[in-house]
């Protein structure tokens, strides 16, 4: 059996995240605030925005923490499941029949695993050299007969 956990990696955890933001938020507004005292007060309308986009992305970025993808090869089945946000998904593939299939442009790589019509993008969660790495793994994997 080959098992492939994918997690993203999250250098800076939830309370980093915080106190980035407040940190920023407060360079940021403190900075706006000295110059909207100086008479330049449209700086304000401005900072205020950039620091609400960057709390935005810090949110985004948070709904992605628990985001994983595992796929599996057993003897006689492919499965791949995982999370995206709040989206859960899995696909199961018989694995005589499932087809890996890799697309390459430039220096990316894309893979999708096909089964009756269907496809599944598998390592979303990786740089393309390790997708390169688990495409050499699952083509090696599925070519072996599950006899």
């Amino acid at each position: 059996m080959f098992v492939s956990l994918s997690v993203p990696n999250r250098s800076l955890g939830a309370a980093g995240r915080r106190w980035a933001l407040a940190g920023i938020a407060a360079t940021t507004l403190g900075v706006a605030a000295f110059a909207a005292s100086l008479g330049a007060w449209p700086v304000m309308p401005f900072a205020g925005l950039e620091v609400a986009l960057l709390a935005l992305a810090f949110h985004v970025v948070q709904a992605h923490d628990g985001d994983y993808e595992r796929v599996e090869v057993g003897e006689h089945e492919v499965v791949v499941e995982g999370r995206r946000a709040a989206r859960r998904f899995r696909f199961v593939a018989n694995r005589a029949w499932a087809r890996l299939v890799v697309r390459l442009s430039g220096g990316r790589c894309t893979l999708q695993l096909a089964y009756g019509g269907d496809r599944v993008a598998v390592g979303q969660l990786m740089s393309d050299a390790e997708r390169r790495r688990l495409a050499r793994e699952l083509r090696a994997r599925l070519a072996v007969s599950a006899d």
